[in-house]
């Protein structure tokens, strides 16, 4: 069959009810064929096409085996008409969302495959018949990427908690942790020479030996995420002096795939995707393919091109694009050529070569129109609406000056819209591009405490989270995309780390001009310049550059939820028949439900009945001080949810009701004679998870002085209780990361003087690491300088450096402590 012959689609299979994420092809006899894990091994032969399986894994949590049968009663081995793949096997052995499989070609008595999922296990599951063989657990974060290293007894894990792990497949034990990375890991395993090679979030390549050592770092490998790699086969054309026998290939968010050697140089970049890149593939059967798949909806076949061998050149050409009607996430080589896509419509689909194993012209002809409607619709929403007549002309522009750097406006040049980006440092206009295309409808969005409601030009569905979740967020051409960026992160509590993907997330995708990534525009960034505050606040940019604020709240939600459920039931026996406070038999009904939903671990996934949470929230309420604390373990997990929100629809007040239970709680236990400790603990953390949330958020900053307040008692500030110490040290860093770039001046004064009286008589390392990590991001996060000066004099006026370390001794002068201590001696100077 040529080469050049078009794929076209031969079997779609829809049993998943959410997005496939994964697929590999497993042997059903001796050994393992092909798979999506990122394993280099070459086999000689590959087997029959009728010897092999596919796995899938889904965002519904099962994996599915595909048995191939062959239509209409011919026999297996018939060699004409569309295959047909049965749904032999149904499993979920996982409790959340399936990221990946990986055929296992170790054993070869029993026919097996891996599996890692965000309920942060690896699984080894045998083919026939899905049991569980081996178990691997250690990763702190989902497992997203596997990869079997050939001619051993290891695979290799990777992870949402920034490591790669080394297993003994047999065992299921960890052998080594390889670290250093930034969230997602991406694995691949070359067999010769052995090596694991990785990518991650941190956009860098990494060579390691399988005993662990690093061999080589390419820093800034790609402009944004690693996503997937995979050895391709070293062509011909691109000879190799060391003798490799193979290529690393890497695909990134950045929308390229790049072809690296071995000792870390570039070959060559491919691009020709719109869209973030979820995976690459090397051909296995024909050495000079290799196939991508992207959140732009297609599958691309790519077909590297002779050069020179003198040159060593790798050059490649798109041959073919699959068109989806949504994200490809994942793409598979079976071993008789035919491709695999995995799609966030649910379906998994086999792709041939050969027109006589193709489904009839009209099927295909159906599929290729409902992916071309489905992106003519999403290009459609993303086409932009704009009166060019209602915009001020291009020779306005000299006498409107920009509000603040960074600001993005439009001008008319003739018939054009055109956006400019004011320049602060050079008090001009500079221009980004211009607005293509005709005018059409756009689109309303109803607004949150965020986002306005009306008309926008854009409401882009952002994917936040390794849950797969889709996010709404609206963008006028007229905005800044950066302080659009910002607004979406708070309002769903991303770190402001991630600000400058979903900045060029909407600049790509609003079509407006690359521009080089720019921080975030937090006061310990930018310089101050003509102030008798210099000396200050260029210590403040020298120290962030070592040691950042905090970005992210402290939260509690381990605990034995059990436990409080039975002591809950044990002090409603208590109350006499009648009392108000005591549960109805179906109230009791309802709060059992909804415990054993808190100790699921999907925890965050279930929903709550309306009666479950007015249980929880209203009529636990009302149980006196003495009675409070395992409902308060129960309301601080609570807080963590996702419909958290009803409570304040409830009341009406955003929560604040809940609150106030809390405070009250709090000063009762710290007046009490008796040692409420416990019930000090849960009412803390509960105000600590309230930062979690946006909204709830809301409702402490505006009520930030009454919280605060209930945190001077010496019960919590110098309690004999270690871990009531380190909670109210969370809560106090909690305010600080949400005073970011707000004003709340004399809330933040009163964070500090908090933290003082923490700290006089401090001497766990943890607990007072926790309140110099709150200090500093109280200083250098206010937004004016004249603000970071009053806190500055507020914490002499304490003579805060004389808690720091070597002078104050209770506390190590080394390690985090002494590096945090002399960032805020610089602060104070």
């Amino acid at each position: 069959m040529p080469a050049s012959a078009p794929f076209l689609l031969a079997f779609e299979g829809g049993v998943h009810s959410k997005a496939v994420r994964c697929a590999c092809v497993v042997a059903a006899g001796a050994s393992a064929a092909s798979s999506s894990s990122s394993s280099a091994s070459s086999s000689a032969a590959a087997p029959a096409l009728a010897a092999c399986e596919i796995v899938t894994g889904s965002l519904d949590s099962s994996i599915v085996v595909w048995r191939p049968q062959a239509p209409s009663g011919r026999g297996v081995d018939a060699p004409a008409g569309p295959p047909v793949y049965n749904p032999r096997l149904v499993l979920r052995p996982h409790a959340d969302f399936v990221y990946c499989v990986a055929a296992c070609e170790t054993d070869k008595v029993i026919p097996s495959f891996f599996s890692g999922s965000k309920d942060k296990r690896a699984l080894r599951l045998a083919l026939d018949d899905g049991r569980v063989l081996t178990e691997f657990e250690g990763h702190e974060g989902p497992v997203c990427s596997l990869a079997e290293v050939a001619a051993s007894s290891l695979f290799v894990t990777g992870s949402w908690d920034g490591t790669a792990r080394l297993w003994r497949i047999a065992t299921g034990e960890c052998v080594r942790s390889l670290e250093q990375h930034k969230h997602a890991v991406a694995v691949l395993a070359l067999p010769q020479p052995p090596l694991i090679v990785t990518g991650s979030q941190d956009k860098a390549l990494r060579f390691w030996s399988l005993d662990g050592n690093i061999q080589r770092i390419v820093p800034d490998a790609h402009d944004d995420i690693i996503r997937a790699l995979d050895a391709l086969p070293r062509p011909s054309s691109a000879p190799s002096a060391a003798g490799e026998a193979c290529i690393v290939l890497s695909a990134s968010n950045d929308q390229r795939v790049k072809a690296w050697e071995l000792n870390g140089s570039l070959l060559a970049q491919f691009e020709a995707h719109s869209a973030f890149v979820f995976d690459v593939k090397a051909s296995r059967v024909r050495g000079d393919r290799f196939f991508t798949a992207s959140d732009d909806s297609t599958c691309k076949v790519w077909m590297l091109s002779e050069s020179p061998q003198e040159t060593g050149a790798l050059t490649a050409q798109v041959t073919q694009t699959l068109l989806h009607a949504a994200t490809v996430w994942q793409v598979v080589e079976l071993p008789s050529g035919d491709i695999v896509t995995c799609c966030e419509d649910g379906k998994m689909r086999v792709w041939t070569q050969d027109t006589a194993r193709s489904l009839p012209e009209a099927e295909r002809a159906q599929q290729e129109s409902e992916a071309r409607l489905a992106q003519e619709a999403a290009a459609a929403k993303r086409e932009s609406a704009i009166d060019v007549s209602s915009l001020p002309d291009v020779s306005q522009m000299a006498a409107m000056r920009g509000k603040k750097d960074g600001e993005v406006k439009m001008f008319r040049e003739g018939q054009m819209a055109v956006v400019y980006r004011w320049q602060q440092s050079t008090s001009s206009w500079e221009k980004l591009g211009e607005v293509m295309g005709a005018a059409k409808q756009k689109t309303y969005y109803e607004g949150d405490a965020y986002f306005e409601g009306g008309d926008y030009d854009y409401v882009f569905n952002v994917e936040i989270g390794e849950d797969g979740a889709y996010r709404r967020l609206p963008f006028r051409l007229t905005d800044n995309p950066l302080v659009a960026a910002e607004k979406f992160c708070a309002r769903e509590c991303i770190n402001k780390s991630c600000l400058e993907q979903i900045t060029s997330f909407i600049r790509r995708n609003a079509g407006l001009a690359s521009s080089p990534p720019a921080a975030a525009p937090s006061a310990f960034n930018r310089g101050v310049t003509g102030s008798a505050q210099d000396s200050v606040y260029g210590a403040a940019t020298a120290v962030t550059s070592s040691m950042s604020p905090l970005m992210e709240v402290f939260t509690f939600a381990k605990g034995n939820f059990e436990a409080a459920g039975k002591k809950i039931l044990e002090f409603d026996a208590q109350f006499p028949p009648g009392a108000p406070e005591k549960l109805t038999e179906l109230e009791k009904q309802y709060l059992l439900d909804a415990l054993e939903k808190i100790k699921s671990p999907a925890f965050l996934k279930k929903e709550f009945r309306a009666c479950e949470i007015e249980v929880i929230f209203e009529k636990l309420a009302k149980w006196p001080c003495s009675r409070a604390m395992p409902v308060m373990d129960v309301w601080r997990i609570m807080a963590l949810h996702p419909q958290y929100h009803a409570v304040h629809k409830k009341a009406g007040d955003q929560g604040w009701t809940a609150v106030v239970v809390a405070l009250r709680h709090t000063k009762d236990a710290c007046n009490s004679a008796a040692d409420d400790a416990p019930l000090i603990l849960c009412c803390l953390r509960f105000l600590a998870n309230l930062m979690d949330l946006t909204t709830s958020r809301s409702v402490m900053l505006r009520h930030a002085a009454a919280v605060l307040a209930s945190l001077a008692s010496d019960r919590i500030l110098v309690s004999a209780n270690r871990n009531v110490r380190l909670t109210a040290a969370s809560v106090l860093a909690n305010f600080a990361v949400a005073f970011a770039n707000k004003e709340e001046k004399a809330a933040r004064v009163q964070v500090i003087e908090l933290l003082h009286r923490l700290m006089i008589t401090e001497q766990d390392a943890d607990v007072y690491y926790r309140c110099l990590a709150a200090l500093l991001t109280i200083l250098v996060t206010p937004p004016l300088p004249q603000q970071r000066a009053t806190l500055v004099n507020r914490c002499k006026e304490l003579d805060v450096a004389s808690l720091l370390p070597p002078m104050n001794q209770q506390v190590p002068a080394e390690g985090k402590v002494g590096d945090m201590a002399q960032n805020l001696l610089l602060l104070l100077e």
